[in-house]
């Protein structure tokens, strides 16, 4: 039997679900493999809290300018020299320690340059003796993920784009598998049919459905004034506000329907239908995270891209705007003049949704566990 761990770190919730969905899937469709998952970030010591709290700050306080600018200085080659001491200053310690080396695993999948690092590091003195494949999980890579790229056995890339990327950093292509980024398999496979989900939200199906993703991080109010912008619009649309576990957000955008006597506004929290309601959406606005991106590009729905954090985000943004697959707005007026666009010339929607529908289906996870088989 194969020891295959997953592991992540909780930067972002797409490090946590792509990993989720892969271990579920090895686990319920692999019979020679052993699977376990474990988060990184519960592992911290002082130094990987302290970066924790920067992290936690900057998606808050939205400080685009702070990320963006740290994002852009690391990818270089000269900034690789600290970083697997950061790793292991940060979560290098005897708890980590004894539940990687219990586990002992012949494979490792990481979503996260952090445990990438961390299961270099055990590997070279002698804790374990692990292959490591890393899935990076956005739509462009980034010096840091490929600092270790001689002590790793491969990555799993969203496309050949991302691939020749890594080819120019001097990552070997034989270590590169352009899979995609794992989805939510079983999800996609149970949908529901439209009237179900039209009733399971009380719409009647007559107008059209944009889902707006608003609660990407708890205790921020970023989207709010989006979603003051798209409600004072008054569009012949029903509008599905998500506000994740961000019950601030949930609470404020429920006070402004009411308060408004809005009837095509639904505020929800947290979803586990979301593949549903991509379903019956004819727009999906979100911002640029890798795993929804994912999403949206499997259920073949276009996408109005708000401000994310940069970094990563600014070049998901980019490749769905490349390709043709949605729109960016840079802020609350170009969104608003966005959405007149849209309303004024359905066509555009039409149009991406066209080029949606020539992409071939998602089949990273099954990918990913025949891989496994082969080692």
């Amino acid at each position: 039997m194969k020891k295959v761990l997953l592991m992540y770190a909780e930067y972002g919730s797409g490090h946590k679900s792509i990993a989720e969905y892969t271990a579920k899937y090895i686990k319920e469709n692999n019979k020679d493999a052993i699977v376990e998952i474990i988060n990184l970030t519960q592992y911290e010591n002082f130094i990987g809290k302290v970066g924790m709290k920067f992290y936690s700050w900057v998606m808050v306080k939205r400080r685009e300018l702070v990320f963006d600018i740290a994002y852009e200085l690391t990818d270089s080659k000269i900034s690789r020299l600290s970083r697997n001491n950061i790793s292991r200053k940060s979560f290098d310690n005897e708890k980590l320690r004894k539940a990687i080396t219990d586990f002992n695993p012949d494979i490792t999948i990481s979503t996260h340059f952090f445990c990438t690092n961390m299961i270099s590091y055990y590997n070279k003195i002698g804790l374990i003796n692990s292959k490591i494949y890393t899935i990076i999980t956005d739509y462009h890579t980034h010096e840091i993920w490929t600092k270790n790229h001689k002590n790793e056995d491969g990555y799993i890339v969203a496309n050949d784009i991302v691939k020749q990327e890594l080819i120019k950093k001097g990552v070997p292509a034989k270590m590169i598998y352009p899979y995609g980024l794992p989805l939510n398999i079983f999800e996609l496979q149970k949908l529901d049919s439209y009237n179900t989900i039209y009733r399971r939200y009380n719409l009647s199906g007559d107008r059209d459905v944009y889902l707006f993703f608003g609660g990407s991080s708890a205790g921020s109010m970023y989207y709010y004034s989006y979603f003051k912008t798209i409600c004072k619009l008054n569009l012949d649309k029903d509008i599905i506000f998500i506000c994740g576990r961000n019950t601030k957000l949930k609470d404020k955008s429920d006070r402004y329907v009411r308060k408004n006597g809005i009837d095509n506004v639904k505020v929800i929290g947290y979803s586990t239908d979301v593949l549903n309601l991509m379903k019956i959406s004819k727009l999906v606005i979100t911002k640029p995270g890798g795993a929804t991106v994912t999403e949206c590009l499997e259920m073949k729905v276009p996408m109005l891209l708000v401000p994310g954090v940069g970094g990563q985000e600014k070049y998901n943004a980019r490749y769905i705007k490349k390709r043709k697959y949605g729109l960016k707005v840079r802020g609350c007026f170009s969104f608003k003049v966005a959405l007149l666009k849209l309303e004024l010339n359905p066509g555009i929607i039409t149009n991406m949704k066209n080029k949606l529908n020539l992409l071939s289906k998602n089949t990273s996870v099954e990918k990913i566990n025949q891989l496994i088989n082969k080692n």
